[in-house]
């Protein structure tokens, strides 16, 4: 959850005019340590397992449909999957993720988007340190419109809701809501670049949470998100984008939880030539945290990604990225005798995609991140590797 604005999911592979593309797929995934956990914790005792590794298999099918009517357009997008994991089999589960969209446009002035997500997947256990029941359902629902008041500026107002919910008794009481009202004011420049003001209100509940005695947990909030966003086509081969902002949270009940702080993304898109693409980002964001006990987590750090197509076929990728985490609006926020948890997370990557044919698509992933805690129990290393295969017809 950006505070603006299954399993091993795949891509269609539509192509450009097409109006419906169903595809299936096979997934493979091994992970040295699936569950992120410490060398330090006996695995035996927390899971009943002697190993830490994992290898899932999935199968999944889809479609794609794009389909415009006149000045309307319309977009659906369908995957359900079935995944099987080889130690962990308790874990295993099926997925989903669907988008409906309404694409519409009212004369030359008036346009905006009417939809709705609804996504089904198992989380990720960085943050947990444990085997839990981690399936989780995200649905979004949203609508907005927007005029263009002048050739160069547009007002655009949108409304929405966000629900997360966790299956597992153990978490339930994360399951989250949020309403949210957003504002956008866009300067528009005659070579498609964008700068903009933004600010987005929204109302935020843990409806299956009550309220802690000790002032650790609260179950209701509001949060202010204020940030000047652009879109700068430096040239056509350099694309900047990005927001800079700050967002204020204040809890309903437990002040000491609150937060506020200045967030920002910056990209740098890089065409450097016709083959090579290189990709920057920095970014100083606030998300929902996924550990048992922080409500919310700032993540500060770098991406870096180098796509490289090295024949009509062949494109090899290297993903890196660091990332510092400090949790927030949780137990032991800004109390005293209690030092928050910190991470630092470092993960380098290696992708290659193949195409022999347009309907065909096969890609290894190999992967390796490492995370040093404050919290000694919290620190892991992991490598994993992936085959995904995929057909469209």
């Amino acid at each position: 959850m950006l505070l603006l604005g299954g399993g091993l999911p795949g891509k269609s592979l539509a192509l450009p005019g097409d109006t419906l593309r169903p595809y299936v797929g096979f997934n493979m995934l091994y992970d040295s340590n699936f569950l992120r956990l410490s060398d330090d914790i006996d695995s035996v005792q927390l899971t009943g397992k002697n190993n830490k590794d994992d290898f899932i298999k999935q199968l999944s099918a889809g479609f794609d449909m794009d389909w415009n009517l006149s000045r309307q357009h319309f977009i659906i997008n369908a995957n359900v999957n079935q995944n099987w994991f080889q130690n962990f089999s308790n874990l295993d589960y099926t997925g989903w993720d669907t988008r409906a969209q309404w694409n519409w446009q009212l004369g030359n002035n008036f346009n905006g988007e009417i939809g709705y997500v609804n996504i089904q997947r198992l989380g990720s256990f960085a943050q947990l340190g444990g085997l839990f029941d981690n399936l989780q359902n995200n649905q979004r629902y949203f609508a907005n419109g927007g005029y263009l008041f002048h050739p160069n500026g547009k007002i655009k107002l949108g409304v929405f809701r966000t629900k997360n919910k966790l299956e597992g008794d153990s978490r339930q009481f994360s399951n989250n809501t949020e309403d949210n009202a957003e504002l956008n004011l866009q300067y528009l420049s005659p070579t498609q670049s964008i700068l903009g003001l933004t600010v987005i209100a929204t109302d935020g509940s843990y409806p299956q949470r009550q309220l802690s005695t000790d002032g650790t947990r609260d179950t209701d909030y509001m949060r202010m998100n204020y940030a000047v966003i652009w879109d700068w086509r430096a040239s056509s081969k350099t694309r900047i984008d990005g927001w800079v902002g700050y967002t204020q949270q204040n809890f309903d009940h437990f002040s000491a939880l609150d937060f506020s702080d200045i967030i920002a993304r910056l990209n740098l898109h890089w065409q450097t030539t016709e083959k090579l693409l290189l990709e920057l980002s920095g970014r100083r964001e606030i998300n929902q945290a996924q550990n048992l006990f922080a409500s919310f987590v700032l993540t500060q750090g770098v991406w870096f990604n180098l796509r490289w197509q090295t024949s009509p076929k062949i494109t090899l990728e290297l993903p890196v990225s660091y990332q510092e985490q400090q949790y927030l609006g949780g137990s032991g926020n800004n109390t005293r005798d209690f030092e928050q948890q910190k991470d630092k997370v470092g993960m380098v990557g290696l992708n290659v995609l193949y195409h022999p044919i347009d309907s065909i698509s096969i890609s290894l992933v190999l992967n390796y991140e490492k995370r040093d805690s404050n919290y000694p129990i919290a620190s892991y290393e992991t490598q994993s590797a992936g085959l995904n295969l995929q057909m469209s017809f």
